[in-house]
């Protein structure tokens, strides 16, 4: 289904007329006709600070609006962010928590934190200021983004990479940056299993 039949499906479950939408938003008749087009879907022409204001006046997420997922709110629960991870020259470990943040509730289990990515390394998959999601108790396996820590206290974000005992951690990022080498055994990780631009 395309977001805007979401959106129209929504309005008139709820029994919301489009000029309630019109004085919500303080958009003209002609341009919300114009994104509430029925011949074609123009999610495009929306701009997404007025799909997350559609949203909350539909109250529903706007990944529901957007067909990313099929509930129309997800429970949320919390998680504890526990710092800033490099994506460049690795940093120094930590383990304080700074906050706890809401995610998705299938996200909050026991392993499961948060970090904040700082640096370039990590483009274009990973932008600085993301926040990664990270689980210490998945399996870390060749290919996978980890967030990781060596014995000597260096911790970063990395693409990871294990043979013959000696781990590889490849920057996504090669202008300027060069992997990290350690032994298996000198060194944990925790696989990342959702980047958030905009927690």
């Amino acid at each position: 289904m395309s977001v805007v039949n979401r959106i129209r499906n929504e309005l008139e479950n709820k029994n919301i007329k489009q000029k309630e939408l019109v004085n919500a938003l303080a958009v003209n008749q002609g341009t919300l006709a114009k994104w509430l087009s029925v011949k074609e879907d123009n999610r495009r022409d929306i701009p997404n600070t007025i799909l997350a204001k559609i949203a909350n006046m539909l109250d529903v997420d706007m990944e529901y609006l957007l067909g990313i997922q099929d509930e129309k709110r997800i429970k949320l629960k919390t998680i504890p962010l526990i710092g800033i991870a490099s994506c460049g020259v690795p940093n120094q470990s930590y383990n304080d928590i700074i906050e706890h943040i809401p995610v998705p509730d299938k996200l909050a289990r026991d392993g499961v934190y948060a970090v904040t990515a700082d640096g370039d390394s990590m483009l274009p998959k990973i932008s600085h200021g993301d926040i990664v999601i990270c689980d210490k108790e998945a399996v870390c396996e060749n290919g996978n983004i980890v967030h990781y820590t060596t014995n000597n206290g260096e911790s970063g974000l990395k693409k990871f990479m294990c043979k013959d005992g000696i781990v590889t951690l490849y920057p996504l990022n090669t202008d300027g940056f060069t992997p990290t080498i350690v032994k298996e055994d000198e060194f944990r990780c925790a696989r990342a299993i959702k980047i958030m631009s905009d927690l």
